[in-house]
Formats: structure tokens, sequence, C-alpha cells
């Protein structure tokens, strides 16, 4: 029984304990599988790490050098003998030639931006110099046309007062009527011609020259309407307020200019109305015309251009210039005064207004300068019976400054048992125009010397 039960147990233990031998035999030889895996797990964690450090203080920084300097850079990486036939040996070799061609594309790039930016600053350095070079000629250039178109018309404005006086002294020598019409008719004509040689001087940035004592408005107006073609067509009213006497010369010439205008444009057979409106701060001259009018375009320009938002020169107006309203502006800038243009007015034409400030305005009447004493003529002249065209026929006078202003010759009844001397002068009205004219052309003269100087020091 025991004996079995032994045999039994032999059995039974006998393959239980080859199967512990067989799995602790397996557990060794595992265990020693698992070190050596470790060991060589360790040593290529080791290799690895050496290999990064390679890569990042030594391959990348002599990549980087090499590019810097434009040279061809070495890529080999320096790896452990562990890693050289590994992958991730491999990984390292394609992150140091990948690196070195970024690097090789950045700086043909970056060497490329920095010869377009070169290029570009050049061109715009060249061209930033023909501009300025242009720039210059060009101001060069208007400054230059500008003085040249100044200075003539400077000489024109002299040259015609120059005639004007020649003028005078002829009228002072034959007492003729016939030759005091023909010779007054001569001298509207000059006045008319200075007056457009003063627009071309005002344009280009002059003075408009000749100067006058103060003047009432009404005798500025006549002052204007003397330098129209049309004059016998001016209807104008009467204001006591005077001009000091450095804007008398502006005032003048900006209404005869807007006189002419309004006379150019409108039907022969009409009138121009001056009309003065006194205000708490001024006097607006209103000048009504039954002409034409302006488009809403053509308005709008003249608006601009009157009140200064758009700077007109000489070189700005073509090669047949029209000066009036920029001459006009440019006067009314440098004397404190403004021009507006509006329409329809009441006559179905357009309206020119000046406005006068009272800082151009003195109070009181005009001053008056003494008559000229005349000797006594041997005879009492009368009146020249003239034909039925004879209310167009001119009669001169001159205001106390010296302005010579013009108005219809009346007709004068031609009174019975009165002598009469048809065909004679009247040496009465010739001498205290004379005497007047002779005495404005003389300031004229003076003062024309002085604004061409002030022309020439003044700024614009």
């Amino acid at each position: 029984m025991n004996s079995g039960i032994a045999v039994l147990l032999l059995v039974i233990g006998a393959p239980l304990l080859l199967l512990a031998l067989a799995v602790t035999v397996f557990a060794m030889r595992n265990e020693r599988q698992q070190r050596l895996r470790a060991d060589a797990a360790i040593r290529e964690r080791v290799a690895l790490e050496n290999g990064l450090i390679q890569l990042a203080q030594t391959t990348l920084p002599s990549i980087t050098d090499a590019v810097r300097r434009h040279e061809i850079p070495v890529v080999a990486v320096d790896l452990p003998v562990e890693l050289q036939h590994a992958q991730v040996g491999q990984v390292l070799q394609m992150i140091a030639t990948g690196h070195a061609e970024d690097l090789r594309v950045v700086s043909e790039e970056t060497r490329a931006m920095v010869e377009r930016y070169g290029e570009q600053r050049r061109l715009n350095e060249v061209m930033a110099a023909k501009d300025e070079a242009q720039a210059e000629l060009s101001a060069s250039s208007r400054a230059a046309t500008s003085a040249a178109v100044r200075s003539f018309g400077t000489s024109v404005v002299s040259l015609g007062t120059d005639l004007g006086q020649v003028v005078s002294a002829a009228l002072r020598e034959h007492r003729d009527d016939a030759i005091y019409e023909t010779l007054t008719r001569i001298d509207h004509t000059v006045q008319q011609m200075i007056r457009q040689a003063q627009s071309y001087v005002i344009v280009s940035g002059g003075l408009p020259g000749r100067r006058w004592p103060q003047q009432s408005l009404t005798d500025v107006a006549g002052g204007a309407t003397g330098r129209v073609r049309e004059f016998l067509r001016v209807r104008s009213g009467q204001s006591d307020r005077v001009v000091i006497s450095r804007a008398v010369e502006p005032l003048v010439h900006t209404l005869a200019t807007l006189l002419d205008n309004a006379l150019r444009y409108s039907p022969p057979s009409s009138f121009v109305e001056i009309g003065f409106q006194e205000g708490h701060h001024g006097v607006t001259v209103i000048i009504d015309d039954a002409g034409m009018r302006m488009s809403p375009e053509q308005l709008e320009d003249a608006r601009q251009v009157l009140s200064g938002e758009r700077a007109v020169d000489i070189h700005d107006l073509g090669p047949a210039p029209k000066v009036g309203f920029p001459g006009i502006a440019a006067l009314a800038r440098r004397y404190g005064f403004s021009v507006h243009v509006d329409g329809p007015n009441i006559f179905g034409g357009m309206r020119a207004m000046v406005y006068v400030p009272s800082a151009l305005l003195v109070s009181g009447a005009a001053p008056r300068l003494p008559e000229p004493e005349l000797a006594a003529p041997a005879h009492v002249p009368v009146p020249v019976p003239v034909e039925a065209d004879g209310p167009r026929a001119e009669v001169h006078e001159i205001t106390s400054g010296g302005l010579p202003k013009r108005r219809r010759r009346p007709v004068a009844p031609d009174s019975a048992g009165v002598p009469t001397e048809s065909g004679h002068a009247r040496p009465d009205l010739a001498a205290a125009w004379h005497s007047g004219s002779r005495s404005g052309r003389l300031a004229a003269a003076e003062r024309t010397t002085e604004g061409t100087a002030d022309e020439h020091t003044g700024s614009r």
C-alpha cells in the first residue's frame, strides 16, 4: 500500500519536477536576454544622446557658419558606431542635410531680397533726385516766366503812364474841342491797355503799381468806369464812404474788370448798374448787368477762383490766358476785400458784388482838392450845340485825387441872343481836366516807381 502510494507520488512528482526545472531554466535564460536588451538599449540611448549632442553642438553650427560665409557646408554627421547603420543615424543625417538646404534657400532668398531692396532704393533715390531736379527746374522756370511777364507788364504800365503824360501835355497846348476829343479817346484806349497790362502783372505776383490819395466810393466807381470801353452804358449810384489810399487802385482795377466783363457779355442797348449797399461792417458795391448768364459749372469755377480755394497763376491759364478773375482774386487776398458773382439778377443777367470792409474805409466825405485857378477868359464860353449823336460824346472829369472819369456830354440848348463860337475849344473845361490829370499822372508816375520797387521786395 505504501509502496503503491510512493510509486504514484513518484510518477506524479517526476514530471512536475522536470516542469519546474524547465521553467527555471527558461526564466534564467529570459532574464539574461532581458538584461542584454537593456544593456543594448542603454548603449543605444547613450549613442543617440551623443549623436544629438554632436548634431546640435558641432554639425548644425558648422553648417550655419559655412552658409553664412557663402561656402559649401559639410553635412556629414559624426555618428557613434552604434548609430552609423541605425535608422536613427539616418534620421540625424537627414536633419543635418535638410538644415543645410533650408539655410541655403533662406540665404539665396535673403540675398535676392536684399538685392531687390537695394535696387529699389537706388531707383527711388534716382527718382527722388529726378523729381527734385524737375521741381527745381519747374519752379525756376515758373519764377522766370512770372518775372518776365511781370517785368513786361510793368514796362507796359510805365509806358502807358508816360503816354498819358504826353497826352496831357498835348491837351495843354491845344485847346480845341476836336483835338481834345481825339486825345481823350487816345487816353481812354491807353487806360484800357494799362488795365490789361496790370492784370498780367497782378496774376504774375506783382502789385498794381499806381497809387492814389483816398477817394470816395463814387469816385472809385467813376475811375473804374473810365477804364472800360463802353463806359456810356454804365450808370452809377452815389456813396460818400471814403476808401483809404492803399486800396483805391486795387478797387478801381477790380471794378473796371467786373464792368468790362459785364459790358462785354450784355447787349449793346442795355445798361450796367452800379449800386452801393452800406452795412454794419462795410460797404458792398453791386454791379448788375442784363447780359448772358454763367452756367452752374462756370459759376462754381468762378467762385473757387474768387474765394481763393483754387489758386491760379499765369502758368495755369493756357496759351490764351483770361486774367480777369485770377487778378481780382489776387488783389482781394492781398488787400482784404472780397468778390462774389451770382445770377440771375433782377434783370436776368449776372450780379457781381465787391465787399469793402470797414478796415479799408474811413469815415466822412471824400477829401477835395482845391479847384485850379483859371485866368479870366476874354469872352464868356457857352456850351456848343451838338448833333443828334451828341449824347455819346465824352466829357472827361477828374476826381479830387486825380482819377479820370468819363460821363455823357449833355446836349446844351441853343439859347437865342447868346453869342456862340461853334467849333472853338472850351478852355475852362479843358484847363480843369488838365489840372487834375496832371496831378494824378504825376502821382501815378511817382507811385509806379515805388510799386515796381515794392513788387520786387514784397512777397505774395
